[in-house]
């Protein structure tokens, strides 16, 4: 019994030892991919794309918003000078909230398409990158990459930044 307890334990301990020199011979690098994303000329491509689809679909929304307004302005008008009856003064507002209710529909659809596009251009970006990070990770052995863009790594060397590395293999300058 005595040696069946010394055994487990001496067991225990090598499983033990064995683990943590596999943890100490593991390669641990780290990048910035928030940063390399926002130097890479397409993701500024994109993001005047971006901007040029939105002012675009602002201008059309807000062309409806002001006629919206007009109107508005006008069924308060045509109430004070006695022109509509109290029924016919419902049904126009009706009217309006409906036209209201639309343009809300407007909006989101307009967040839905800025969204989609977004996706659309910057997917395949992304994808460059986690490629560049996969073959630089594999090129130097490393068997973990962290990103340190997402703000969970507490402590790193700096001299295990491969941010430069994934840059080069990217052609940026």
């Amino acid at each position: 019994m005595k040696k069946t307890g010394i055994l487990l334990i001496a067991s225990v301990l090598l499983f033990t030892v064995g683990l943590t020199n596999d943890l100490l011979a593991q390669k641990v690098a780290h990048l910035n991919s928030a940063q390399i994303l926002s130097e890479m000329p397409e993701v500024l491509a994109a993001d005047a794309e971006l901007e040029t689809l939105q002012q675009q679909l602002v201008a059309q929304a807000q062309r409806k918003v002001e006629a919206l307004q007009r109107d508005y302005q006008e069924l308060m008008q045509r109430e004070q000078q006695g022109d509509l009856s109290p029924r016919q003064m419902q049904e126009e507002q009706m009217k309006l909230r409906e036209k209201e209710m639309e343009l809300q529909q407007e909006d989101q659809k307009i967040q839905q398409t800025l969204m989609r596009k977004r996706e659309e251009l910057l997917d395949p970006i992304i994808d460059k990158v986690q490629r560049a990070i996969e073959e630089v990770a594999r090129e130097n052995n490393f068997d973990y990459v962290l990103d340190t863009s997402a703000g969970t790594v507490l402590y790193f060397d700096d001299s295990m930044n491969i941010g430069a590395l994934v840059r080069e293999k990217l052609e940026i300058n």
